[in-house]
């Protein structure tokens, strides 16, 4: 199937379906990268939940009569929407956008290509371009993922990660519609939750190639950290036994907990995994879950441990530049309460291998910064040298901690 023959209106209907609330100002770029498709044989749905800000008005005006517009009088969410418009879908395929993302023309040509190349395949998917303000950060999936686990049987690995983002989605539609379409009482992963669906009892296909840019911006990256927790418990517990067939529970727990422990979500994680145990583990299982909630206890219960002796870096810098500059201007060598002031500095740097992930190149500087300051007779030059030592020590702890605390 060439490009020149993508506006051949014997090719399958794709219905797009677009749900957008109060997003006037994005839409016209998001629309336009879809009726821009090469594969022309498309019709557009854009779902309207409720928005007050001239949506309606713009996509009314549109000159094409591939687009439909409907409106919800009262905001669904986008999951509810979605499933409303493959309700209203005329097409055999459908595929999604969103309101703030933008396709490249050939995407759903090259889809539809490899989703009419093999019978069995009835969802097709592809890379996305994530940008931040415009600045392109990384492609989704990684390419570091070996080309197997792509495409195929994917529902093992589905079990443990997510691969596949709404937008990317072309699918049948009856087959959509007959896995119930997207789950609406989850508030994130949504997509997540219904390919590992899909997965179950579907081959899967793949493009590997960016045909999608989802646009971010620092106010609109998604931080529903707590709903994402939860959602991934949602999962466990529906599909508890093909986890425990594959012997996955525990691995799928334990990307859970690291998860939960990045984004300092400890008290969703220990009411989840909770309620999961209670309602749902056998006794050896609940023994096991018992060790997760513990470790999460303790995560939560160092935090601000970690959190204090994070901050007290600049309390040690600050000492050791006041000691360098009193040095250097008097010419001579440490005093006893000097010397005794950075033993104690010291001590305190020695605690950070306790708390955080600390690279080898930080140890090995400090195992000999303190091995230096034991040495008698040291010149208040090489005193000098030392304590340059020193704060470039603390400049490696704060580039290893970086991230650690915040997440």
């Amino acid at each position: 199937m060439e490009d020149s023959q993508m506006e051949d209106r014997s090719l399958p209907l794709v219905s797009v379906i677009i749900p957008t609330y109060n997003r006037a100002h994005t839409l016209p770029l998001s629309i336009g990268s879809v009726l821009n498709q090469t594969y022309k044989n498309l019709e557009l749905i854009v779902m309207d939940d409720g928005s007050e800000d001239g949506t309606e008005e713009y996509v009314r005006n549109i000159a094409d009569n591939r687009v439909r517009y409907w409106r919800n009088e009262t905001n669904m969410g986008p999951s509810a929407a979605r499933n409303r418009g493959a309700e209203l879908a005329k097409g055999e395929y459908l595929a999604f956008q969103d309101s703030d993302d933008e396709w490249m023309p050939e995407k759903l040509g090259k889809q539809m290509r490899r989703m009419l190349a093999e019978e069995e395949i009835s969802l097709v998917y592809c890379e996305f371009g994530l940008y931040l303000d415009g600045r392109f950060l990384l492609t989704v999936p990684p390419r570091t993922i070996p080309d197997r686990e792509k495409e195929g049987n994917l529902f093992s690995y589905f079990l443990l990660y997510p691969l596949i983002s709404t937008q990317t989605i072309v699918v049948k539609r009856e087959e959509f519609i007959r896995e119930q379409g997207f789950n609406t009482a989850l508030k994130a992963y949504e997509d997540f939750e219904f390919t590992l669906r899909y997965a179950k009892d579907h081959k899967i296909g793949f493009v590997q190639e960016p045909l999608v840019k989802v646009n971010s911006s620092p106010g609109s990256v998604n931080k529903r950290f707590d709903e994402r927790i939860r959602a991934q418990f949602y999962m466990a517990g529906e599909m508890l036994g093909a986890l425990r067939e594959r012997d996955l529970l525990w691995r799928k727990i334990e990307i859970i907990s690291q998860e939960a422990e990045t984004h300092k979500c400890f008290d969703v994680f220990i009411e989840e995994l909770t309620r999961l145990s209670q309602d749902s583990l056998s006794s050896r299982e609940q023994e096991t879950a018992s060790l997760f909630l513990d470790k999460m206890r303790y995560s939560k219960e160092i935090l601000p441990m970690k959190k204090a002796l994070a901050d007290g870096l600049a309390e040690i810098r600050q000492g050791i530049v006041r000691i360098y500059a009193q040095q250097f201007e008097e010419k001579r060598e440490w005093s006893e309460k000097e010397r005794d002031l950075i033993q104690q500095f010291l001590s305190t740097i020695g605690e950070y291998p306790k708390w955080f992930a600390i690279s080898e190149e930080a140890e090995d500087s400090y195992n000999r910064v303190l091995a230096r300051c034991g040495e008698e007779n040291l010149s208040w030059i090489d005193q000098l040298y030392l304590l340059t030592d020193i704060a470039e020590l603390l400049e490696m702890l704060e580039k290893c901690i970086s991230g650690q605390i915040e997440g």
